[in-house]
């Protein structure tokens, strides 16, 4: 009998209780910033990245002193990007001074972070902190900023991003696309024939899906690009153009695009040779 007693107990313990959590409620609760604090101090790497991911979580300016603590007691390279990618996410402008210094930083790689991170924070402080990306010695890293500046809707960057793709900073151009006005279109343009077309092209298209962009600036990019490069290469990013306009919008672009469709033959160039040019980043 007592035999049976314990099983009966053994069985009724192993039923979940009534208002015990199921599925997804069952997972561990979220850590507190004490707690994930306290990961932080841990020789475990992934302990740490765990309380990396907790801090994150929680957003508020109080993960930002002990995530730059941590950089400042010396990380391996993955922990360290890892907080610079997490600063940005938690978009904190309390972040804003340590990412400015780790742009700085020995490593490529760090500084990029940084920018990108920089970006992701609402501050009048960090667009000049992004610009000066435009001027590192790593392409990568000047490629970010560009592409930084034109997320962060930074017309203000216009003049900088345009010497900065004259520089050969390729990823300036859909910055420009983004950001720019007529006189900035018709200054991409001048690239054609000299600037790889699918570096431009990005550019291009931004103008031409901004509601903003008056369509005599649109109907101008399709007649110049045709003009200028009548290739396959236009002729299938024209039609893609089409293909997501609404059918009933009929405005002269749309008209001229598909002249220019029409008119471009399918023996044409595959793409143009373009001319040499310049390395370097903004100035």
């Amino acid at each position: 009998m007592l035999a049976c007693a314990a099983m009966a107990s053994s069985t009724a313990s192993a039923q979940p209780r009534p208002n015990a959590p199921r599925g997804p409620a069952a997972q561990a609760r979220p850590l507190t910033l004490r707690e994930a604090t306290q990961l932080l101090q841990s020789a475990n790497n992934d302990e740490v990245l765990q309380g990396i991911d907790a801090l994150t979580r929680i957003g508020s300016a109080d993960v930002v002193p002990p995530l730059v603590e941590l950089v400042h007691r010396g990380v391996s390279d993955e922990v360290l990007e890892t907080v610079v990618t997490k600063l940005g996410i938690i978009g904190q402008p309390a972040a804003i001074d340590e990412l400015s210094a780790l742009l700085r930083h020995r490593r490529g790689t760090v500084r990029r972070a940084a920018v990108e991170a920089l970006g992701q924070i609402r501050d009048p402080r960090t667009r000049a902190l992004v610009e000066s990306g435009l001027r590192d010695s790593d392409a990568t890293v000047r490629g970010a900023a560009a592409t930084a500046l034109g997320a962060m809707n930074s017309r203000a960057s216009v003049e900088l991003l345009q010497r900065a793709f004259e520089r050969n900073v390729p990823e300036a151009a859909e910055a420009i696309g983004r950001l720019g006005d007529q006189a900035a279109a018709t200054r991409l343009l001048e690239a054609v024939g000299h600037a790889q077309l699918s570096v431009l092209l990005p550019g291009f298209r931004r103008f031409l899906d901004r509601r903003d962009v008056a369509d005599p600036v649109k109907f101008m990019i399709v007649e110049q690009l045709e003009s200028r490069s009548p290739t396959m290469q236009v002729k299938r990013f024209l039609q893609d153009w089409l293909d997501h306009l609404p059918p009933a919008l009929r405005t002269p672009s749309r008209q001229r695009a598909e002249l220019a469709v029409r008119q471009i033959r399918e023996d044409a160039p595959a793409t143009p040779a373009p001319s040499a040019a310049p390395a370097g980043g903004a100035r």
